[in-house]
């Protein structure tokens, strides 16, 4: 027996192929009521009941697509689609971006009230996260 038969016999894989069947089209149908700038950065669109969660890559475009939810709200209404959401899922790559520069310095004044502290701590544990925090 192929493995395709095994997978296509169970109820429960045949429910999720049609629910993803049903969001690659619904997808698509995004796609197609947006301009062509803004259509690669549509990643996934996820239905729940009456609601379409369309995924995008970056906070930009995230922003940008919460103005049109309402008129693809109404593009959508013939297949059920009554309110879109808008969500951001920036790329691994992105979020290293935005992380990488915003290295926080302690000033020296912190630094020294911080290991001040420390020495005066009766709790060994906390004073020694003091000190690990003084010395970044």
């Amino acid at each position: 027996m192929h493995v395709r038969d095994l997978l296509t016999g169970s109820p429960a894989v045949m429910h999720a192929l049609e629910c993803q069947r049903r969001e690659d089209g619904l997808l698509a149908r995004v796609r197609d009521l947006l301009n062509p700038g803004a259509r690669p950065h549509c990643l996934q669109a996820t239905a729940s009941e009456d609601t379409l969660t369309v995924t995008v890559d970056a906070a930009v475009w995230a922003t940008r697509l919460r103005y049109l939810a309402p008129e693809l709200a109404q593009g959508l209404a013939s297949a059920g689609i009554t309110r879109v959401k808008i969500r951001a899922r920036p790329s691994d790559k992105q979020r290293a971006r935005q992380t990488t520069g915003r290295v926080t310095r302690l000033t020296p004044a912190v630094v020294a009230h911080l290991t001040t502290s420390a020495e005066h701590m009766t709790d060994a544990g906390l004073a020694e996260v003091f000190r690990r925090l003084a010395s970044r």
